[in-house]
């Protein structure tokens, strides 16, 4: 009798360390999801300039730009996120008698995390909507998602100093007239990334476009590709040229696209082409077709800047050039986009996040201005609270607003 008493008092006592460490478990997941959803939106409604100190430290703006990366894959589903942490955060504040000034800021930052993330999302649609003319309430449908089918083909379109550069063929379903082309150039800093499908080659392929996705050689400490990186990328146009028969490919309509340094290398082939002076890699400048339009997302256009405001652009810049803008400027000044505008540059469209942390938009809007000054037509579009590097494989707003401004820009000056 006395065993089972003793058993029956005991039996709270075991049970209630459990509880706790379920109830500081709780609080815990409420108080990181909080935090994130907190501080990832105060950096996008914070101005760029007021966390530039953050920025020219290589591991803080590493942060920065994975929190940015992180929430704009997220897109809509933070505001899902800050429902979940703001609930939780009531039932840990709640539940935590013995934890309850912890919980109650836990609760604090949750509520400043669910009100800017439904204000920056409600702003991004509206916005959205002004420069896609579309609605586009909810994205991405699956967060983290790829978008794309694998290409029709790689091909090897050149073997420069032993090394072999590839390509990804996208092709649209055949017809009897000869496809449009786009060539798609990938980001990286000029230092990393390659060919891959991504939330446009599919895409494009699927509404009459051939697609070329192509690699091109990559700097790094020895190598400095700065003047044969858009040199590929004309090689693999040359390559096109030959080609284009096979494949029924249109050349007298010809889109170059790219986001990143890809978006630098689509701006500067394009105007150096049509000026007539650049020179493939492999091929002849003589086999390159004029370039019709260019689309680039968050490009590049100004390394001068890009090697000296940021820890990270700096890093690659000089990896790509070989120093500072000190050290070369006639390099910089070769590979700046603004320096290569003509009367013969193609009309251009720029799409830019307006918090991007690594290439600041103001450089681009300049850009955009340089190009009105010279009387090319351009349009140039900055979205809300998007960081670099939105609307790559993901199918999330910044994606959306870009494939409806593509489709536009493309049917007028690839007619």
């Amino acid at each position: 009798m006395t065993d089972e008493r003793a058993t029956d008092v005991a039996a709270p006592g075991r049970s209630e360390g459990p509880r706790r460490v379920g109830r500081i478990g709780l609080l815990t997941l409420a108080a990181a999801l909080a935090a994130y959803l907190a501080l990832s939106q105060l950096l996008v409604v914070v101005p760029v300039a007021w966390v530039m100190p953050l920025l020219r430290n290589a591991i803080t703006q590493s942060a920065v730009l994975l929190l940015g990366a992180v929430r704009d894959a997220m897109g809509s589903w933070n505001v899902v996120s800050a429902v979940v942490a703001a609930g939780l955060s009531l039932v840990a504040l709640r539940s935590n008698a013995g934890h309850r000034r912890a919980a109650g800021a836990v609760a604090v930052v949750a509520a400043v995390g669910l009100v800017l993330s439904v204000a920056t999302s409600a702003a991004l649609v509206c916005a959205a909507r002004d420069a896609a003319g579309a609605w586009i309430p909810f994205a991405p449908a699956v967060p983290f998602s790829t978008t794309g089918d694998a290409p029709d083909e790689t091909v090897t379109y050149a073997t420069v100093d032993g090394q072999p550069i590839q390509a990804d063929l996208y092709l649209p379903t055949p017809g009897s007239a000869p496809a449009p082309l786009v060539v798609s150039i990938h980001g990286g800093a000029f230092v990393g990334g390659s060919r891959g499908t991504n939330a446009y080659t599919t895409w494009l392929a699927d509404n009459g476009y051939a697609v070329l996705d192509v690699d091109y050689r990559l700097s790094g400490v020895a190598d400095h590709r700065w003047n044969t990186a858009d040199a590929d990328v004309a090689c693999a146009l040359t390559w096109a040229a030959t080609n284009a028969q096979r494949y029924n490919l249109d050349l007298h309509r010809l889109a170059a696209f790219g986001n990143s340094a890809g978006g630098n290398l689509a701006i500067n082939v394009a105007n150096k082409i049509n000026a007539g002076v650049l020179r493939p890699s492999c091929g002849s400048a003589a086999e390159l077709p004029r370039v019709g339009a260019v689309i680039a997302l968050y490009p590049a256009v100004d390394l001068t800047a890009f090697g000296t405001e940021t820890a990270v652009g700096a890093d690659a810049a000089r990896q790509y050039l070989g120093g500072t803008p000190e050290q070369h400027p006639d390099r910089y000044a070769a590979t700046d986009s603004a320096p290569h505008i003509t009367g013969k540059s193609p009309p251009t469209l720029l799409i830019q996040g307006a918090n991007d942390h690594l290439v600041l938009a103001e450089h681009t809007a300049a850009y955009a201005a340089a190009l009105d000054a010279a009387g090319i037509p351009q349009r140039y579009v900055e979205l809300p609270f998007l960081d670099h590097a939105f609307g790559t494989t993901e199918l999330d707003t910044g994606a959306q607003v870009t494939r409806h401004l593509t489709r536009t820009w493309l049917e007028e000056y690839l007619p």
